[in-house]
């Protein structure tokens, strides 16, 4: 336990010294004042627009969820949307521990294995990341005023290969995915390896809904969708600062914005903000204070909205607050399953 506090402080203490950087190189020589006469100035009708399709945006996710999840079980919407929204506000504090409270909250409230769920969580992600360098490269196709740090997304691109390729791999020969698993938990302490076995056995399990056509479909159709509201929503933020940028534009945006979520802050504090000024800047000229006010506003939009929601759901669910903690213990006993 003492190990796993101190080890769990020094995430925390990583994560915090991170974010304090990042917002400092955000913030570097810009003038507050100018960025928040930026703010002020933007149209409120187009930050509204921004508002709606960011909440959207969730009720899609927890729609695609309840898909991922029917070789599993038969989950409902609410339920689905309740530990979506409190997720994806845990990933406000440090080490994004939402990505595990979400199927660890599911599991206990609708009583399913956890391991097949926190697989799914991580087939989101695939389908998240390959829907994103989608997108990219058709703004790429369209063309780019500058490639300068377009390069960045090379290696999150090249990862995302190999998570796919991971994947498919564990999906469709599976009896050799769990011999490369038995090699693991086999070093662990042997009261421990029962339940290590159980785990690897049911992780797989959480990627099933590739095995059917007409799930894989359905799952690929509803990414594209989701993503493709995400890119309107950043676009009625450019839009919202009257920058006269193309709608690719917004794809670019995007996948920086992503790129960003990719560093260990909570919430994306400070390398979100970051990514999108780079983008901005780098590759359509605009200028840093209007960029930097767009950063700003699109970070609030996608991530106060659903907090406020999230801990409100969350408290009014049958599993009480108090069973955070035991809640939380779940990222601790669960076997690493990727980077």
């Amino acid at each position: 336990m003492k190990r796993a506090l101190a080890s769990r402080a020094v995430q925390i203490g990583v994560s915090l010294v991170a974010t304090a950087l990042l917002v400092a190189f955000f913030l570097r020589g810009l003038a507050l004042a100018e960025i928040g006469r930026q703010i002020a100035s933007a149209s409120p009708s187009w930050l509204l627009a921004s508002l709606v399709m960011a909440i959207a945006t969730f009720v899609l996710r927890a729609v695609r969820w309840t898909w991922l999840l029917r070789p599993v079980a038969r989950v409902p919407f609410y339920p689905a949307f309740v530990a979506t929204s409190f997720g994806f506000a845990a990933n406000n504090l440090p080490g994004k521990v939402g990505e595990i409270l979400r199927p660890a909250l599911l599991a206990r409230s609708r009583k399913l294995p956890f391991s097949p769920l926190l697989a799914s969580v991580l087939l989101e992600r695939v389908f998240d990341g390959a829907s994103v360098v989608f997108f990219f490269l058709i703004a790429a196709a369209t063309g780019l005023p500058s490639f300068r740090g377009v390069g960045k997304l090379v290696l999150p691109a090249a990862l995302l290969l190999a998570l796919v390729a991971a994947v498919l791999f564990s999906v469709f020969r599976r009896a050799a995915t769990e011999r490369f698993l038995e090699k693991f938990w086999r070093r662990l302490p042997e009261r421990f390896q029962p339940r290590a076995r159980s785990f690897a056995e049911t992780f797989v399990d959480g990627f099933a809904s590739l095995k059917s056509p007409k799930l894989l479909l359905l799952v690929t159709a509803g990414s594209l969708v989701m993503w493709l509201v995400i890119n309107v929503q950043i676009y009625a933020v450019l839009r919202a600062f009257h920058l006269d940028l193309p709608f690719p534009a917004s794809f670019v945006v995007t996948a920086a914005a992503v790129l960003g979520l990719m560093f260990p802050t909570p919430g994306g504090l400070g390398s979100y903000h970051l990514a999108v000024q780079l983008a901005l800047t780098d590759v359509y000229g605009v200028a840093r204070d209007p960029a930097s006010g767009v950063a700003v506003l699109a970070h609030a939009i996608s991530f106060i909205p659903i907090t406020l929601i999230g801990i409100a759901l969350f408290a009014t669910t049958p599993v009480r607050v108090d069973k955070l903690e035991e809640l939380a213990r779940a990222r601790e006993n669960s076997p690493p399953v990727a980077p």
